[in-house]
């Protein structure tokens, strides 16, 4: 693809009609997602003003904002549980191993683990469906001349990751991605001279080439470039042009000679937050609602208007009309006595209980542990582990998922490498050791109480080998094959004493 020195500001604002038709719903995901001072700075994209509601009322109902943040949280829980899975890389070629073994402990360049990556693609799909991989290596002053010296400069692959939020367009051919377009707005902090400045930044990464067109920017308040700007912050004078245009900043071959970046996405059925986005919804109003209850002194006053005698029929006095007296609420009732009518607390109850069963509800959409015995309100031993069974078929279906992610990931990397044809294989993410310690002790004591000896008595030398091994194997859940084929050699030629019975005399 041939990039131009400069493209105009429309051109590279341009969407791919899947993202613009999900750009709103991808929004409102983050900000129940982020919570805090972004959820509340747009707080009024969930709080719409009642009909007839004051503005004063209303500004004052926002300043009563109050929300938990449970759907970002049950994804953060449900996120580091896979975290508890072991990823296990395969195939490697004798020569590169100490280059993966460094790579997994270090896959951008700031010290992220594998496991880590892991966690955040998994938390990214979660939440927008879509997270984009590109496997990049660091600009070089000079130009390497073989792989040592690329190595000396410290010019490893890394993985970048790119939230669907980010990717306005993209091309594709039979589901295969071809080309993508990364949107950025970036504080650019490098003068301590200046101001912080916002910049734009559009990047082209295709087959051959990572173009990169930038620009200094002023936001409205919609999130939406509504000028551009120079060095100094000053808006740029007219071009002359129909259209003010955007310099290309930055031109890169990279050589992989294939696209590089990989793309994971999840099902419909596995996209929780959109299924819990709208609980999460009626959480925040809830809350709100309830706050907004609890803090009023009372909800109205009634008064019946005192009448006083006319001591002077012939020059009647009248007023101007406006016998109300100033109560500071919006409504007012005139009835035939003068009470406060304070709130008896019967809604604020029924708020409580919808409240409880909207977070019940978003937990047990996502799938993560305890939500469903809290629903059933059963706490035997036998609902908690089917409970936790649930949690960890689910935890493995979206495993599958990941390794095969990680494996496109790892063959882009081990290409960058020059290990070209190199068979990599990932697997893993398979257990997740939901069994806690009491559980993991329960098991062993039950381990223990086996009569190995008789066990090997009823069965056949090879059926009882099979057994052991199998029953052992429930504590090896977490290991690497490696580790698993070690200790099942030890298993082999550990021996056991065969119980005789005595002869009867």
């Amino acid at each position: 693809m041939t990039y131009p020195t400069r493209l105009t500001l429309k051109l590279l604002q341009a969407e791919h009609p899947t993202y613009t038709a999900m750009k709103s719903h991808l929004e409102r995901i983050y900000l129940l997602t982020a919570g805090g001072w972004r959820l509340r700075d747009r707080l009024p994209e969930f709080l719409k003003q009642r009909p007839g509601e004051e503005d004063a009322i209303y500004e004052t109902r926002l300043d009563k904002f109050s929300y938990s943040n449970v759907l970002g949280g049950a994804l953060s829980q449900l996120a580091s549980k896979i975290t508890n899975g072991t990823v296990h890389l395969s195939n490697v070629p004798p020569a590169a191993d100490i280059f993966w073994q460094s790579f997994r402990e270090n896959n951008n360049g700031q010290g992220r683990t594998e496991i880590q990556l892991v966690e955040q693609l998994f938390a990214e799909a979660l939440k927008y469906k879509v997270v984009y991989c590109h496997v990049d290596k660091p600009k070089s002053p000079v130009t390497p001349l073989n792989r040592a010296q690329e190595e000396a400069l410290g010019l490893t692959p890394h993985v970048v990751l790119y939230p669907a939020v980010q990717i306005t367009n993209w091309g594709e051919i039979e589901g295969k991605l071809t080309w993508l377009k990364v949107f950025q707005i970036i504080d650019d902090t490098s003068n301590p001279l200046a101001p912080p400045l916002k910049q734009a930044r559009w990047t082209f990464i295709d087959g051959q080439y990572i173009a990169r067109y930038e620009s200094y920017v002023k936001l409205g308040s919609n999130g939406r470039i509504v000028e551009l700007l120079d060095a100094q912050g000053k808006p740029l004078p007219p071009t002359g042009q129909p259209e003010q245009t955007i310099p290309l900043t930055s031109l890169v071959q990279h050589g992989f000679g294939a696209l590089p970046v990989t793309r994971l996405e999840l099902p419909d059925d596995k996209w929780s937050s959109d299924q819990a986005v709208s609980k999460a919804e009626e959480s925040l109003r809830l809350e709100c609602h309830r706050y907004d209850l609890l803090t009023a002194a009372y909800l109205q006053r009634t008064y019946k208007p005192i009448q006083t005698p006319d001591g002077d029929l012939p020059n009647t006095f009248v007023g101007d009309g406006d016998n109300s007296i100033p109560t500071g609420l919006q409504y007012v009732l005139e009835l035939d006595k003068f009470e406060w009518a304070e709130p008896r607390g019967d809604i604020v109850i029924h708020i409580d209980k919808a409240l409880e069963r909207a977070e019940k509800q978003i937990r047990t959409i996502l799938g993560v542990g305890g939500a469903y015995v809290q629903e059933s309100k059963v706490e035997s031993g036998a609902a908690k582990e089917m409970d936790f069974e649930i949690e960890d078929q689910r935890l493995k279906s979206y495993g599958h998922i990941l390794t095969d992610a990680l494996q496109d990931i790892y063959q882009l990397v081990a290409k960058a490498q020059g290990q070209d044809g190199s068979p990599l294989a990932v697997s893993g993410l398979d257990e997740f050791g939901n069994n806690r310690l009491d559980d993991l002790l329960d098991s062993l004591t039950k381990l223990l109480l086996i009569d190995m000896a008789q066990l090997q008595n009823s069965l056949t030398p090879t059926l009882f080998v099979l057994v052991r091994e199998r029953l052992l194997g429930f504590l090896m859940s977490n290991l690497t094959p490696e580790q698993k084929e070690a200790i099942q050699q030890e298993l082999r030629v550990v021996p056991v004493e065969v119980s005789v019975e005595p002869d009867e005399e």
